[in-house]
């Protein structure tokens, strides 16, 4: 009866009934009859769809996606990726701007669609799809990938500026120029002044004897360079090109290494309208990069660019000093001018006493190596080290002092003691000269603004006009540009002299406001400017004080001859190498310049003459 027993074990829907193993509980069913019973059974469970129960211990089948906790758990990881995603993309917007679009197939589609509705990108509105993927971040126009400021006051008020306040018109920007020159007052040439060819007109290829020059004396009397009251009849001979129409004549003048003017760039015009904005340079020098920069100092009117060769000691001393007379409460400065005109004559003939000894000393050695054991040679090169010897005893610049003092300052500082009233100028009255400096590639060779504390690297954004591109898009003003030095820029009060000098590579000098005067010199006048020799801390610099030469001392001095023109914002000055210069600031103005690599054309009108 144990088969029986275990019947009560079935399911609990089978209608068979079944015995506890009893006699008195009922007759034993036949085996048919539980077949056809289960028969039934499982027809009824298929008509109702009853659901199998699932034995204790049978293998789990149901997917893994049904469990409520396994997808709440992958919501909440897709919506912290999500976040991170979004935080990262705003932190990191922009950021190499030029590589970005190959990689980004979201930028490569956008530039489809702008191509084709002629919209610009910053012209985009920003929403916060467009900020996701990077787009709320501007991108300024012309911009570089790997020079220029990539922070994001910077971009923000380049955004300002370029979409609301001075948004892209060239024609507007022009005419602003144009304006700006008239208020200046038009420059023509001086009655005695006169060319063979016309410097609004000039012919394609530069002239023979272009450009003409003057006696030197004529030019400074006809306007003194103590007197920064513009005087419209200059001593002018060099030509104006229009960059809309006459570039090809440019760059034949540039080829034969000779000077000239740009005017109507419109790249040059729109930074210049920017500059033109007080309320854009308070913003661009002391927002978010309130930094001190560079500022020379002079007690009068004369800059003169030195390199201090005094021993460390006697430099200390001279600074601790400076020190002790402003805990004092002084007001004092480590400046002295362009120093006594007969001191540095005298300091002239020395200098070049020792240079000549040395060019002797080794021309000496040079004959020996050819002539070994010549007793008159050896005899001759002990002669020449003694008396070398001896004029090294003397030191020529002995009482020399820095004529002007290098210090640091913010821009608004500077402006304070540059923006004042001609009653509180003149040549004897203190004056400030502010610098900038956009390292780009100096310094480490890479653009991190290593080259100077405080760099300007915007500069690069600002001035495109001297970005270091290659190839087609190289500039017309940088010849060279993987020997650019940087851009530099220097912000002159009125009545500012730099002093005359050449420099050894080629020159692109742009006005961006305000007006600067000019006075030039071929390289073949070099005898004629009485240069401070090698070995002088102001070497390459005229040692004549321009303001009241000293014609005893620097007799041929008056032999010279020069030109001048007066640079006006928008203007563009193409200088070549060795060319010399004499600055005057006629007022408040933005100067900034760029330097590409040298030229050996004049090289040897500069050798005779010390260089």
């Amino acid at each position: 009866m144990a088969s029986t027993a275990t019947m009560q074990h079935r399911r609990p829907y089978s209608t068979i009934a079944v015995t506890d193993g009893s006699a008195e509980s009922g007759s034993v069913i036949s085996r048919e009859q539980r077949r056809l019973e289960r028969r039934e059974a499982k027809k009824l469970r298929e008509g109702k769809k009853l659901k199998r129960v699932k034995r204790k211990g049978g293998r789990e089948k149901a997917s893994t996606l049904s469990d409520p906790y396994v997808r709440l758990a992958f919501f909440a990881f897709g919506l912290f990726a999500l976040v991170g995603y979004t935080i990262f993309r705003m932190m990191h917007r922009g950021e190499g701007t030029a590589s970005v679009d190959s990689r980004d197939p979201f930028k490569a589609f956008e530039k489809k669609l702008q191509a084709k509705s002629g919209l610009s990108e910053s012209k985009v509105k920003p929403g916060f799809l467009n900020k996701l993927r990077g787009g709320m971040k501007y991108v300024i126009p012309e911009s570089m990938a790997k020079v220029g400021c990539k922070q994001d006051w910077y971009t923000e008020l380049r955004r300002e500026y370029d979409t609301d306040i001075l948004p892209k018109d060239d024609e507007r920007t022009l005419k602003w120029v144009d304006e700006e020159r008239k208020r200046h007052g038009i420059y023509k040439q001086a009655p005695k002044a006169q060319t063979p060819y016309d410097i609004n007109n000039c012919p394609e290829y530069p002239p023979e004897g272009y450009p003409m020059q003057w006696p030197v004396l004529e030019v400074l009397d006809n306007w003194s360079p103590d007197d920064p009251t513009p005087h419209h009849e200059i001593y002018q001979g060099w030509c104006i090109f229009d960059y809309r129409t006459e570039m090809e004549k440019a760059n034949n003048y540039r080829e034969a290494e000779l000077p000239f003017i740009v005017r109507n760039d419109p790249a040059v015009a729109r930074a210049a309208e920017r500059w033109s904005r007080p309320e854009f340079m308070e913003r661009l020098l002391m927002g978010d990069e309130d930094q001190m920069r560079r500022t020379e100092y002079s007690p009068n009117n004369h800059f003169m660019y030195w390199v201090d060769k005094r021993p460390r000691d006697q430099r200390r001393a001279a600074q601790k000093e400076i020190q002790r007379r402003k805990r004092a409460g002084e007001k004092v400065h480590n400046g002295f001018g362009r120093g006594d005109q007969v001191a540095m004559a005298e300091a002239m003939r020395h200098q070049d006493k020792i240079n000549e000894l040395k060019d002797l000393l080794e021309d000496a050695k040079e004959y020996l190596e050819d002539h070994s054991g010549d007793e008159d040679a050896e005899e001759e090169i002990r002669q020449i080290k003694k008396e070398l010897n001896e004029e090294k005893q003397v030191d020529p610049n002995e009482h020399w002092q820095p004529p002007t003092e290098n210090l640091r300052m913010t821009y608004l500082e500077w402006l304070e003691h540059a923006n004042v009233t001609d009653d509180k100028l003149g040549p004897e009255n203190p004056h400030w000269y502010f610098r900038l400096i956009g390292c780009g590639n100096m310094g480490s060779g890479t653009a991190d603004g290593s080259c100077d504390k405080g760099s300007s690297e915007w500069l690069f954004d600002e001035l495109t006009h001297f970005q270091p591109r290659e190839g087609d898009e190289r500039p017309f003003y940088l010849i060279n540009p993987q020997k650019q030095q940087g851009i530099h820029c220097r912000f002159g009060m009125k009545g500012v002299i730099a002093e005359n000098h050449f420099d050894l590579s080629r020159n692109a000098i742009t006005l961006l406001y305000g007006q600067r005067r000019y006075i030039l010199a071929h390289p073949n006048q070099c005898n004629n400017m009485n240069l401070l020799p090698r070995g002088h801390p102001s070497a390459r610099h005229s040692a004549v004080d321009w303001s009241d030469p000293d014609l005893e001392d620097f007799p041929t001095f008056a032999d010279a001859h020069v030109n001048e023109v007066v640079m006006q914002p928008g203007d563009v000055m193409y200088l070549p190498t060795n060319w010399f210069h004499y600055i005057i600031s006629l007022e408040l103005n933005f100067q900034c310049n760029t330097r590409s690599g040298g030229e050996k054309l004049y090289r040897k009108e500069i050798n005779d003459c010390g260089f």
